[in-house]
């Protein structure tokens, strides 16, 4: 089967049958091509490592738990692309310029406007600052940060032009310049998956276990008490009938 269309990422239909299937190593595929950018969404986001390992780990825990109810890869790479926008959200705290991920190891002769940049961005509502990062640094189309930030098309065109209209006077002419050096930079965002996809594959089967094990206890208690039940009856009946 072809890989998922509205992914960024290769998921595919074919590892999350695998997967749901009990192949770990498949298990592994789906979020070893997951995690990746959603760190990278993460880490922009936020605007710091701790912050996005914490979305990210968040992310992998949740995403063990949601494995065997999605239907397809792109059921899959809705729910990465929209858990990880609404956990940067409950994360984000005001950053300071030295340690923001976006200004690491930048310099140059527009730096002092690129910082600028970066520091306008941070003081943006949530929204706006998505659209205006997924649009100019992920080089998602509407549709998919539409998808990310769970709203319609026309919301996403509305918070881009708002935050665009923001920035515009700070940018000037530089505008096309300084959103491809943000773009640059954030795709060369140094990665360090918090939780190794091979960890997460672990604890699908282990959960998947568990949960197992868990429904045949259940069943057993359950004819336990209708044997008994039956058993209460037929001796109750006998004592009736003398």
């Amino acid at each position: 089967m072809a890989s998922a269309t509205l992914m960024f990422w290769q998921l595919t239909d074919d590892d999350l049958i695998l997967a749901q299937a009990g192949d770990t190593g498949a298990a592994q595929r789906v979020f070893a091509n997951a995690l990746p950018t959603c760190e990278r969404i993460a880490l922009a986001l936020c605007g710091t490592r701790p912050a996005a390992r914490r979305v990210v780990k968040e992310v992998a825990k949740r995403g063990t738990r949601q494995f065997d109810r999605w239907r397809a890869a792109d059921d899959a790479g809705r729910w990465f692309m929209h858990r990880t926008i609404l956990l940067t959200r409950r994360s984000r705290k005001p950053v300071e310029p030295k340690y923001d991920i976006l200004l690491e190891d930048v310099g140059g002769p527009d730096v002092v406007q690129y910082q600028a940049m970066i520091a306008a961005l941070r003081n943006l509502p949530p929204q706006q600052l998505e659209a205006f990062v997924l649009t100019h640094a992920q080089r998602w189309n509407t549709r998919l940060c539409a998808v990310a930030m769970d709203c319609s098309n026309k919301a996403v065109e509305n918070h881009l032009a708002e935050a665009n209209r923001q920035m515009t006077p700070l940018l000037g002419k530089n505008v096309d310049l300084l959103t491809a050096a943000l773009a640059q930079v954030y795709k060369s965002l140094p990665l360090d998956l918090p939780v190794a996809p091979e960890t997460i594959a672990f604890r699908v089967r282990t959960g998947r276990s568990v949960r197992r094990v868990t429904r045949l206890v259940g069943w057993i208690v359950m004819l336990a008490l209708i044997a008994a039940i039956t058993v209460a009856a037929i001796y109750l009946k006998d004592r009736i009938d003398v």
